[in-house]
């Protein structure tokens, strides 16, 4: 390896490495470090917001499934609709979160 090559050190690169290197090879390693940076970040924020809306849609289903279990006590006769209503709803919640 020569002096202008990035060591792994420890799962890092070495400082030593990006000391070595040129000054526009410096800046141009730290450009794209913190491209690489900034898309870690971006699809973490994009993880917690498909894990939130799925909590969320979870959260939604059970309440509509107790209400929908509820009803069918209370209202026997309208049981295929509430079915098909919390059905529909839990169908749409789940494409949402495969599109996120």
């Amino acid at each position: 390896m020569n002096s202008t090559e990035l060591a792994p050190l420890g799962g890092a690169f070495s400082s030593n490495g990006l000391a070595q290197m040129s000054g526009s090879m410096q800046r141009q390693a730290g450009r794209e470090i913190e491209r690489v940076q900034a898309q870690a970040l971006v699809a973490d924020t994009r993880e917690q917001g498909r894990a939130l809306l799925t909590n969320t849609a979870l959260q939604n289903v059970g309440a509509l499934s107790a209400l929908e279990q509820h009803l069918i006590q209370v209202a026997p006769i309208g049981e295929a609709r509430y079915k098909h209503i919390v059905d529909a709803y839990a169908m749409g919640a789940a494409q949402a979160i495969q599109r996120w």
